[in-house]
């Protein structure tokens, strides 16, 4: 593996690029490296086998399906490397909120909520999906509000 490092006052901002023959373990072991010390707002997500730079602000919610996690954009489902558990210490003091075992949502993404009973809570998104806050979640969603 070679590595190049050049200076350009000329960049506003810090660009990596890999040029690689093929993606192997080594280039994956890379890109997650990469990705996991990024500070910025985005992670990245796949479908088929095609990466995809993910704006955090976009995602409507993370969720788990067959044993893998997935972001939910514009009505599409990109599987994410990281575990649930990993996505909620990474988007920790952020609109990201966990909401079941399963689920993390961005509260930017929902439209409204609603109660019913002492125990359900019916989270509504802009798009027109819905998702339930499990039982065990509702305090933290409570705290999240403020309510």
């Amino acid at each position: 593996m070679k590595i190049e490092f050049k200076i350009d006052k000329n960049i506003d901002e810090t660009k990596v690029v890999i040029y690689a023959k093929e993606m192997n373990e080594e280039v994956k072991n890379i890109m997650n490296k990469l990705e996991s010390n990024n500070n910025s707002e985005s992670i990245m997500g796949l479908i088929d086998d095609m990466n995809y730079i993910l704006d955090l602000n976009d995602i409507e919610s993370f969720f788990t399906e067959d044993y893998k996690v997935f972001a939910r954009k514009d009505g599409k489902k990109y599987r994410v490397k990281k575990r649930i558990y990993e996505l909620e210490d990474f988007l920790s003091n952020t609109t990201f909120v966990r909401i079941s075992n399963s689920e993390i949502v961005n509260f930017n993404k929902v439209d409204s909520l609603e109660i019913q009973g002492r125990i359900t809570i019916i989270l509504k998104f802009k798009s027109g999906e819905i998702t339930y806050v499990s039982r065990r979640y509702i305090s933290k969603i409570k705290k999240y509000l403020n309510i």
